[in-house]
């Protein structure tokens, strides 16, 4: 009987390292201007030193590796938002430094977050993917509000889920805003004023 060889597993460090590779491709060229509709896999694969068919190997289609970029350059991100829902409810100040934080992830991958606001806005698949990322820490919100009630540390009359979600939708969508047209120099004065609306409308 003829021995059948196998193909050699791929090293997940390898496909790891690939990956990183084509998101800081892909970020480059949307932070030169491209737009991420019409920009073409083989531009990607050209601009990450890599081959087209190994793009493939990797991602079955530019919405897989948007979404994949995406949950990547936003971990940081929510880290740090979920960081200060365990240990730095209580302290305005907290608040205001984990804002800060959030705006400048904002500005660091503002390129690619915009790419993902243009293609929420024709496909499903992505807005949903985003809806249910930002959703995940707007139902953590939420059961902190309900907690900080039950402790009376928070407004009673707040409705958990839809204070959460302003509070989680506005710093997202205000922050965006912020980044496309303001300097780098003007972020402190937007995370202080998060901070205090946040803080009033919790009550504190």
């Amino acid at each position: 009987m003829a021995s059948v060889t196998r193909p050699a597993p791929r090293d997940p460090g390898h496909r790891e390292a690939v990956a990183r590779q084509v998101a800081a491709a892909v970020e480059r060229l949307l932070a030169d201007g491209e737009g991420f509709t019409a920009l073409a896999i083989q531009r990607i694969a050209a601009e990450a030193g890599i081959a087209r068919s190994t793009f493939y190997l990797h991602f079955p289609d530019k919405t897989a590796l948007l979404m994949r970029i995406t949950e990547a350059a936003s971990g940081d991100l929510f880290a740090a938002a979920e960081g200060w829902l365990a240990d730095g409810f209580a302290d305005r100040s907290e608040l205001e430094r984990t804002l800060l934080g959030v705006v400048g992830q904002q500005r660091e991958h503002s390129a690619l977050l915009r790419a993902l606001a243009e293609v929420a806005g024709y496909d499903e698949q992505v807005a949903s993917f985003w809806r249910d990322r930002v959703g995940g820490f707007i139902a953590q919100l939420s059961e902190r509000i309900e907690e900080g009630q039950r402790a009376g540390t928070i407004a009673p009359e707040l409705d958990p889920e839809s204070t959460a979600a302003w509070i989680t939708w506005g710093v997202e969508r205000l922050a965006a805003q912020h980044v496309a047209s303001e300097p780098p120099e003007r972020d402190p004065q937007l995370a202080a004023g998060l901070a205090t609306a946040i803080w009033s409308t919790l009550g504190r």
